[in-house]
């Protein structure tokens, strides 16, 4: 026999073995199911949803009634993606999914409880999961997956910490009104007192601009990592095997190289520079525990004379060395950074791909839907434009089930 036949025999024998594990674990499931008209059903059969962390991907049902246990299927209908019918011990019972979430139908009267019903579907998908492991491990390596286009959850976070740091600067610059208080009878002593006052407020107020700018800088290139897997799929270039794994393991700065185009390189150049420095010392630092690539965190011992940081005079270029370890001009100058590379990433020939990911749309890397995105960004604007309200409408159509 040959390869391809060794492997055809090897998946109908796993598959063999499924369906008799999940025949044992759905004991009493039968595929029989009354001739009823649609408005006997509604008025015979109750419903039951359960919990959804019993059941938290659906499909995975589907898949079992349709292919291992062979149920008789119906849909997609109005509101309702697709429904399994049979029985359970001579109960007729369906397992639904519907706009609202995955219901399970039971004869109305019967002693069958649904929670019955439930538990042995779980049962049976633990099997089944376990056979679609290796066919599940090979489309992730071949690169046929879809990623969720969660652009605007990133980017929300991002501009909610950038606000936040913001208006906190302003606050530390903007002196506060004087209150008229009565006379003590020493200038001297309210006068000082104003000024201390006047220290904390806006040494607290750098502060709060400190905390919130590092959670900017931390989300923005979580940010730009997500955005950066988007755009590579809506250029349209295809993948070779493993290119996806090997896109998401890359260090954010060569997704980087592989999105922007060469012409601009002389542009990202003073950009990515900016970027590793903002990485290198502050994003790191913050985000390993004070850790500092330069050894900068360390400090060595002089005798009689002290601690000495290990990277010499370069402490000075440390986020440590000030008292708010990002003042307010640092802020400006890194929100400047991050809006130069977004324009980079938003004009030219990156403008649109950059809005297939303004339009929430799903990139998927097989090769079959990687030239859909390179015919649409190649095509004319009616065309373009054409393709974003098609994919708009599916999606649309697709989530509220009005098929």
């Amino acid at each position: 026999m040959t390869k391809e036949a060794d492997a055809s025999q090897d998946a109908m024998d796993a598959f063999a073995v499924v369906t008799a594990r999940v025949m044992k674990s759905l004991h009493g499931f039968t595929d029989d199911f009354p001739k009823w008209s649609e408005r006997d059903q509604d008025l015979k059969m109750s419903t039951f949803k359960p919990d959804r962390s019993d059941f938290p991907v659906p499909d995975l049902v589907h898949f079992m009634m349709r292919y291992v246990v062979k149920w008789k299927m119906s849909g997609p209908e109005e509101k309702v993606r697709w429904t399994a019918y049979g029985s359970v011990d001579g109960t007729p019972v369906f397992l639904q999914m519907r706009k609202f979430g995955f219901t399970i139908g039971l004869e109305k009267g019967r002693a069958l409880s649904p929670q019955r019903v439930a538990g042995q579907l779980k049962a049976g998908l633990k099997e089944v999961e376990k056979f679609l492991e290796p066919y599940a491990k090979h489309q992730v390596e071949n690169g046929d997956v879809t990623i969720a286009n969660r652009f605007y959850e990133f980017e929300d976070r991002y501009r909610f910490f950038r606000d936040l740091a913001d208006k906190a600067y302003r606050r530390a610059k903007t002196p506060r009104r004087k209150k008229k208080v009565a006379s003590t009878g020493n200038p001297t002593s309210g006068f000082m007192s104003d000024i201390v006052a006047e220290v904390n407020r806006s040494t607290s107020a750098n502060q709060e601009g400190f905390y919130h700018s590092t959670a900017m800088i931390d989300a923005y290139f979580s940010a730009l990592e997500h955005r950066l897997v988007l755009l590579r799929a809506f250029t349209g270039t295809a993948f070779a095997n493993g290119a996806v794994l090997s896109l998401l393991a890359a260090r954010w700065d060569e997704k980087l190289k592989l999105v922007v185009p060469a012409i601009e390189t002389k542009r990202m150049a003073s950009i990515l520079g900016k970027m590793r420095d903002i990485k290198e010392r502050i994003r790191n630092p913050f985000a390993h525990g004070g850790n500092e690539n330069d050894r900068g965190s360390l400090f060595f011992h002089l005798p009689q004379v002290g601690a000495i940081p290990a990277n010499f005079s370069g402490f000075g270029r440390s986020v440590r060395f000030t008292v708010v370890p990002i003042e307010s001009h640092s802020h400006v100058e890194i929100c400047r950074t991050f809006d130069q590379l977004d324009a980079l990433l938003e004009k030219g020939s990156l403008e649109r791909p950059h809005r297939m990911i303004r339009a929430s749309i799903d990139p998927s890397f097989d090769a079959t839907v990687i030239k859909e995105y390179a015919d649409a960004i190649s095509g004319t604007d009616e065309d373009f434009e054409h393709y974003l309200d098609w994919w708009s409408k599916e999606w649309e159509r697709h989530t509220n089930m009005d098929y």
